[in-house]
């Protein structure tokens, strides 16, 4: 081999091994960094030369930049954090439901309405006890501000998960257009350098794991390095081409019953079509809005819904034992036909219940006598303590069975919230420990590795320095 020769494979040498402390020097530096994946440096032998009746080889060169990262753990993690981030959002709704109703406690909806009930079982003890009758109307009055409370907060954490579908349609279709933006800067690096930047991939997959957290999407990859994202089997991306989605809603006209959704929306072509997410926090929050908090819900369990069908049978049933009742200064006549919950006509619900201006201040009215004239007569009011013991109140249930039958219900789809998020935070911790062990930097490892490099590229640097001295002897040689 030629002196020049030996010059050509020391510097060829020198930019392999630079090459490789660069590659090395980089996971370093990005060890801390979110969703890097680890590279590796490959070199390979140049083509050697037929010299002297021999084949020599000509050096080494940078060959190609190696990832790590693995598709199969990418894909399963984007797939177990979505159903995460559903049980996640579940949980906390369920929670702030919970803490609405303040079960359990003897605060809670369900004590005051036995209380109530219980309360009427007294008066029919001592019907003309103006004490008694005050304090009927005085647990009444607390039951509706209960309940009407109620459901103000339910009708607030509806608005807020309302107000949380559209920032999560808002921060889906901003992550869509950087998606789609990375996916052109991947195919234009592998266009130029036949291997996509990994730098890109890295970022692409960092954005598909929070729009799978968002609403849960399908990835396919092309032969150009992009990706197309599917959202229920609708396309979102194709390369550096994207649809966005919007919210769509609709109203029931006989109901009144408000429904939402999300359409994908095609701006070239101006077309909508309606989707269904089956995970992520945009498919949960939708879900609760169309049916946990929707007070007109008829498909799935309403927290809403089942509360107001509560009141309106317990209202509804106490209207329709007094309308025919007495008062204590009610001596002749026709009944007076008083109600004691408002309104008269239409559903009673937790939003709408009060207590009638027929007796509100007026204890003595109270119709609760079945005969007018007869003062001591409480049939009617032991008839509304009784509806306590009514096995065929709701649903053929008491009172007492119905709500308790309700908060349970609530509860357990409380529980499975939880044990679904802690399931899926288990198994998301595993495969990324899995995936943190074939992508992530090792720090020793990787200090290794630089001390190898370094060593060849000061090894390469001597050939370079031997192959001047031979060289400078060579010209001495010819003075």
């Amino acid at each position: 081999m030629s002196s020049f020769s030996a010059l050509e494979l020391g510097k060829r040498a020198l930019l392999a091994q630079r090459f490789g402390i660069e590659v090395t020097s980089n996971n370093i530096a990005n060890v801390n960094t979110a969703g890097y994946s680890r590279r590796s440096a490959i070199l390979s032998e140049t083509s050697p030369q037929f010299r002297d009746g021999q084949f020599i080889g000509t050096g080494a060169m940078a060959d190609k930049l190696r990832t790590f990262r693995e598709d199969f753990f990418d894909r399963e993690l984007r797939s177990t954090l979505s159903r995460r981030a559903s049980y996640e959002n579940d949980e906390q709704i369920f929670q702030r439901i919970e803490a609405i109703l303040a079960e359990p406690s003897k605060y809670a909806i369900g004590e005051d309405v036995t209380e109530f009930l219980a309360a009427f079982e007294s008066l029919a003890l001592k019907p003309e006890d103006a004490g008694l009758r005050n304090t009927i109307l005085g647990k009444a009055q607390t039951l509706v501000e209960k309940l009407n409370r109620t459901s103000t907060q339910l009708t607030e954490a509806r608005n807020e998960v309302g107000v949380n579908i559209t920032n999560n349609i808002n921060q889906a279709n901003r992550l869509i257009a950087e998606i789609a933006a990375l996916n052109k800067n991947i195919a234009n690096t592998k266009s130029q350098a036949q291997n996509e930047s990994q730098t890109y991939v890295d970022q692409r997959a960092l954005k598909l794991e929070e729009l799978s957290q968002i609403a849960g999407v399908n990835v396919t990859f092309e032969q150009d390095g992009s990706t197309n994202v599917f959202l229920n089997g609708m396309n979102l991306i194709t390369g550096a081409s994207y649809s966005t989605i919007r919210l769509s809603e609709s109203i029931n006209p006989a109901t009144s019953e408000r429904t939402v959704g999300i359409e994908l929306y095609d701006a070239s072509k101006d077309l909508s079509t309606r989707l269904n997410p089956q995970s992520g926090t945009l498919a949960s929050n939708i879900k609760h809005y169309n049916e946990t908090l929707d007070p007109n819900d008829s498909t799935g369990f309403s927290v809403f819904k089942q509360l107001d069908d509560y009141v309106n049978e317990l209202a509804q049933r106490i209207n329709q034992i007094v309308v025919g009742g007495y008062g204590l200064n009610d001596t002749s006549g026709s009944p007076p036909g008083r109600l004691f919950f408002e309104p008269a006509a239409g559903k009673i619900t937790a939003a709408n219940i009060k207590i009638s201006n027929d007796i509100k201040d007026s204890p003595k009215d109270l119709p609760f006598s079945k005969f007018a004239g007869e003062p001591g007569n409480a049939e009617l009011a032991l008839a509304i303590g009784r509806l306590a013991q009514d096995a065929q109140f709701l649903n053929g249930q008491k009172p007492s069975d119905f709500y308790s039958a309700y908060i349970g219900k609530i509860g357990t789809l409380s529980q499975e919230a939880t044990n679904g998020k802690d399931t899926t935070r288990l198994v998301a911790e595993q495969l990324s420990n899995q995936r943190e062990s074939i992508i992530g930097v090792n720090t020793d490892e990787e200090a290794v590795n630089l001390i190898k490099f370094q060593k060849a590229f000061e090894a390469s640097s001597r050939i370079i320095n031997v192959t001047n001295d031979l060289l400078a002897v060579i010209v001495n040689l010819g003075r």
